[in-house]
């Protein structure tokens, strides 16, 4: 397989990372930002070049025997069923999630994906779009680069996530289903409107938009204060999206517990 350079991965032209000084990467960190406060969402199509998006596919072939099965029942705040409130309150609602996972210990150095996450221009970029002084790359051996691998009829359910914002590459998408959807306005920095929120899980798509996703687009969505899911796949292609941690402190680990859930193990730190 060849080996790529960073620099060779993604559009430079489009998205000059390797000249921070210059006006169009202002420009570009700025219109990140916006898009963030604006939609909740910035997407940046073909941000890996055709070549590098076809080497991390072949790569991820290779290792998707590998994934782990997940299969969860959960609510959509990723907590613990609080009993504290009514049986059919949106807190306590069940969705299901169905997806192989694929660890960062699963990718081999040098594979086209681990080089563009331990890329120090793309983690500065992050940094920047973020209005963050300094970030780090996420110290757990097993999800601080992951990679979903969705086959037909897998699905993952509504929910927030636990991360302010996600960082995102779709590599190889489905020709049916699979569709990344979101609703915003659910939930704030200290509130939450169930009565919307339960509107949606009673199967009310009134406010549901669909991100046009395609293979090779970096997404950073703020998914802490979005709703969302990805609707089952259909048909024989792999849904391939990878996701790529980054943290304000460093060293930051997922519990045992956590990392046996989605992994089926643990790793020592």
């Amino acid at each position: 397989m060849a080996n790529f350079e960073e620099k060779d991965l993604i559009n430079n032209r489009r998205y000059p990372l390797h000249s921070p000084a210059s006006s169009s990467y202002l420009n570009l960190v700025s219109q990140c930002q916006q898009d963030l406060v604006k939609n909740g969402a910035c997407m940046l199509p073909g941000f890996l070049t055709t070549e590098a998006t076809a080497q991390i596919v072949a790569e991820i072939d290779r290792i998707a025997p590998k994934a782990y099965p997940c299969n969860e029942i959960h609510n959509v705040f990723l907590e613990e069923d609080d009993i504290s409130f009514p049986e059919d309150h949106p807190r306590r609602l069940k969705e299901k999630t169905s997806l192989d996972s694929l660890a960062y210990d699963h990718i081999e150095k040098g594979d086209a994906l681990r080089t563009l996450y331990e890329w120090d221009q793309l983690l500065h970029f992050v940094a920047a779009v973020l209005g963050e002084e300094k970030m780090y790359r996420m110290a757990d051996p097993m999800a601080a680069l992951t990679v979903n691998v969705m086959k037909k009829g897998q699905n993952h359910g509504w929910h927030f996530d636990e991360s302010l914002v996600t960082i995102t590459v779709m590599l190889e998408k489905p020709l049916e289903g699979g569709e990344f959807q979101y609703v915003t306005d659910l939930r704030g920095e200290s509130w939450n409107d169930y009565e919307s929120l339960n509107d949606v899980l009673s199967g009310n798509e009134d406010k549901v938009q669909t991100l046009p996703v395609e293979p090779g687009t970096l997404l950073l969505f703020a998914g802490y204060y979005q709703l969302h899911r990805v609707s089952p796949v259909v048909g024989d292609t792999t849904r391939y999206v990878a996701t790529l941690c980054f943290k304000d402190e460093p060293g930051v680990c997922n519990s045992p517990k956590v990392q046996k859930l989605f992994y089926g193990r643990t790793a020592a730190v």
